[in-house]
C-alpha cells in the first residue's frame, strides 16, 4: 500500500536548474546579458501559455450553440423574456435619472439611486452642497451707485492715498 521511495545521497538533482547550480555564480555586467536573461525567461513562460487558443476559442463557440440547442423553445422563450425585461428596467432607470437631474438642475452622472424618490434626495444633497447659484451672469459692483463725480487718475490716486494714510 505505501509507497517506499529510495533514499537521496544528496547527488540527484531535485529542480529543472539542477544543471545551473552546478556552475559557479556570475553576475550580469552588461545590458547584452541581461536581455539574453530576460529572453530566456520570457521563452520559458511562453511556453507554458497553451498555443491553440483560437482552436479552444472554436471549441467554446461549438459547445455554446450545442448547449443552445438542447434547449427547449419555452427555455428560449424564458431567456429572451429576462433579458427584454432587464433591457427595460435599465432604459426606465435611466430615463427617471434623465427627468430627475432635468428637474433639479444637476448633472445626471452625478445621481445614484434605484427610484425616483433616491434620485430626488441625490438631487437636493447635491443641490445643499452646492450652493444657491445667482442665475445669470456676475456682474460686480451690481445695484451699487458709482461714489463721486467722474473720477481722474489723479483724483483716484488722491483717494487711495487717504485712505492709506488714515487708516
Amino acid at each position: 500500500m505505501a509507497e517506499e521511495t529510495a533514499p537521496t545521497t544528496g547527488t540527484e538533482e531535485t529542480n529543472e536548474q539542477g544543471t545551473d547550480a552546478a556552475k559557479e555564480f556570475t553576475a550580469i555586467t552588461s545590458q547584452e546579458d541581461f536581455d539574453k536573461a530576460i529572453q530566456a525567461r520570457i521563452a520559458r513562460e511562453r511556453a507554458k501559455i497553451p498555443t491553440d487558443y483560437d482552436d479552444l476559442k472554436a471549441k467554446a463557440a461549438k459547445f455554446a450553440e450545442w448547449e443552445n440547442s438542447q434547449k427547449t423553445e419555452a427555455q428560449k422563450q424564458a431567456d429572451e423574456l429576462a433579458a427584454a425585461q432587464s433591457q427595460i428596467a435599465e432604459l426606465t432607470t435611466a430615463r427617471v435619472r434623465a427627468e430627475v437631474a432635468a428637474a433639479k438642475g444637476v448633472p445626471v452622472d452625478l445621481l445614484s439611486g434605484g427610484t425616483q424618490e433616491e434620485l430626488e434626495a441625490v438631487a437636493d444633497a447635491l443641490i445643499a452642497f452646492r450652493g444657491e447659484q445667482a442665475k445669470g451672469p456676475l456682474i460686480p459692483n451690481q445695484g451699487k451707485a458709482p461714489q463721486g463725480a467722474a473720477s481722474t487718475p489723479a483724483n483716484s490716486f488722491a483717494q487711495f492715498m487717504e485712505e492709506r494714510l488714515t487708516n
